[in-house]
């Protein structure tokens, strides 16, 4: 199973541009049903975006949303769309 997060920052270290990545995670919603959403920025641009909830009620689907319960499956959601987006090779 690919790790996405890594393969993406792998990817950047080797170019010597690893600066160019950032991240921007946020957190709504009572302790039960917490959404999380995570971005994933190169050069101060968004290529990944994902937003996260641990709630079985929420399973909605939009352009570049996924549904997992945490926190770092937001963020792998996140470098898989970038990696996607930008046509990194895994």
């Amino acid at each position: 199973m690919t790790n996405y997060v890594t393969a993406l920052n792998n990817y950047y270290q080797g170019q010597n541009t690893i600066h160019l990545v950032s991240w921007v995670e946020s957190s709504a919603g009572p302790p039960r049903q917490i959404k999380w959403t995570v971005q994933c920025k190169v050069s101060g641009e968004v290529k990944g975006t994902a937003c996260i909830s641990n709630s079985p009620d929420i399973l909605t689907r939009e352009k570049g949303t996924g549904v997992a319960d945490s926190k770092s499956a937001a963020k792998e959601e996140a470098a898989r769309l970038a990696i996607v987006a930008l046509g990194i090779p895994v």
